[in-house]
C-alpha cells in the first residue's frame, strides 16, 4: 500500500469488505509500505482516514517486498502458514490500467485466492498484472 497511491486508496473499501467477509476465517491481513520516506505517522493518519482495520508496517528496506516480489501499490499477496506464496497480483480487475476502472469488477482475485487456500484447494490463477502506483527501489 501507499497513502499517496490514488488506487490504494481507492482499495480501501474493498479491502475492509474483505477484512469483514473473512473475520471468521483463520485468515490475517496487514499492509506493507514500501518506501524510504514514508513515516509511521503517515500509515497511521492513512489507516484512520480510511478506516483500515488491520496493521500497516513500513518496509523501509525493501525486505518484505522484495522477498514477495512486489512491484506496485496496491498488491495483493496470500501466502500459506509457511511463508509459500500462493497468489500475487491485483485484488480484482476493477482496475485494468492506470487511471481506467470499470463501473465493478467483473473477477474477483484476492477473494477467489483466499477461498482456494482456505478450502485446501490450489489457486487456480496464481499470478495476475496488478494494477498501480509503482514502488520505487
Amino acid at each position: 500500500m501507499d497513502p499517496e497511491c490514488p488506487i490504494s486508496q481507492a482499495y480501501t473499501l474493498r479491502l475492509r469488505s474483505l477484512v469483514e467477509e473473512y473475520k471468521n476465517e483463520p485468515v490475517q491481513f496487514r499492509a506493507i509500505y514500501p518506501s524510504y520516506t514514508i513515516r509511521k505517522k503517515d500509515i497511521r493518519r492513512f489507516h484512520t482516514k480510511y478506516q483500515i482495520p488491520f496493521t500497516g508496517e513500513k518496509d523501509k528496506d525493501y525486505q518484505i517486498s522484495d522477498r514477495l516480489d512486489a512491484t506496485v501499490t496496491p498488491e495483493a499477496i496470500v501466502t500459506d502458514a509457511q511463508g509459500r506464496v500462493l497468489y500475487r497480483g491485483a485484488i480484482d480487475n476493477w482496475y485494468y490500467a492506470l487511471g481506467r476502472n470499470r463501473t465493478a469488477p467483473t473477477e474477483h482475485y484476492l477473494k477467489d485466492a483466499l477461498d482456494a487456500a482456505l478450502n485446501g484447494q490450489p489457486v487456480l490463477m496464481a499470478r495476475t498484472q496488478a494494477v498501480g502506483c509503482m514502488i520505487n527501489r
